[in-house]
């Protein structure tokens, strides 16, 4: 945890953004089948009410563990500090706060809810905008909060940070029902591999937010997967994507759709020579 500012700064600076040209495709076998995605509160227990603050405190963004928040802190006034900031939110918003630590510059809050909630959040780094422009960043600060009310996800606390490890950007935090599994609850999240996305595969299975560029998507549902494959010819791709299946039923994953691609031009690599691309998106 001592290391928190510096994982943060690798995780979100990561930059994947290779891209495959094509120009005709095929669908996958299966049938798109409509998907209602249940929300974890009641639309009228929603508002646009949360707190704001701008800072370069890191420490203030805490990270969203299962039942608490957490940041690393280099002091005692620093832990106060978080303590101070993060209490009454908690409080304020229906949350039972039943434990604080401080130790080893670990600061945490453990928090209760009867309703079966959790406080998860979403930074904005990884999304295209111009961090130069404070009013585009605003702007989209607010679409995503617009999205997450619409969607019946309060948003509790929204943090503009200014700190030189991070080009200017934000972190939401925001209500969601709890699942013991992390990657099926239902979050605000992004899909960013570094290929171009097939955003019509994914409307019938997740809440598309913002189709931020090509290769990549900001939505909400569950946690989505994406591989990509190259494939000689048309049996070969089909052969992958069986193969690939039965991997994810294996890996307890569901498969939702596939797209096979015919490349512009023939790869080449060694002595292979492909001429398609599979896509295969699944929920982890």
């Amino acid at each position: 945890m001592k290391k928190l500012y510096f994982l943060l700064s690798v995780l979100f600076f990561a930059n994947l953004n290779a891209q495959v040209k094509f120009d005709s495709y095929e669908f996958g076998a299966l049938d798109f089948e409509n998907v209602k995605i249940e929300m974890p509160l009641n639309a009228e227990k929603i508002n646009s009410d949360y707190t704001a603050t701008i800072t370069d405190k890191l420490f203030l963004a805490a990270q969203s563990g299962k039942n608490r928040l957490f940041s690393s802190v280099k002091n005692e006034n620093e832990y106060k500090e978080f303590l101070s900031f993060w209490k009454p939110i908690l409080e304020n918003n229906g949350f039972k706060v039943i434990s604080t630590e401080y130790k080893d510059d670990f600061a945490a809050i453990s928090y209760d809810s009867p309703e079966g909630l959790a406080i998860r959040n979403f930074w904005a780094d990884e999304m295209n905008y111009n961090a130069k422009d404070e009013n585009e960043i605003g702007k989209l600060k607010d679409e995503l909060i617009s999205a997450l009310d619409k969607n019946n996800m309060k948003t509790i606390a929204a943090l503009r940070i200014n700190n030189e490890i991070f080009r200017p950007t934000f972190v939401l935090y925001y209500i969601t029902k709890k699942n013991e599994t992390q990657e099926k609850e239902i979050r605000l999240r992004q899909l960013k591999k570094g290929e171009d996305i097939d955003f019509e595969l994914l409307e019938n299975s997740v809440i598309i937010v913002k189709k931020d560029s090509s290769f990549s998507l900001v939505y909400i549902g569950r946690e989505l997967g994406f591989v990509s494959k190259l494939a000689r010819d048309l049996d070969s791709a089909n052969d992958k994507l069986a193969n690939y299946k039965k991997f994810l039923v294996e890996n307890n994953k569901e498969f939702i759709e596939s797209k096979i691609i015919k490349l512009k031009e023939p790869l080449t690599v060694g002595d292979d020579v492909y001429n398609y691309l599979l896509n295969i998106y699944f929920f982890q």
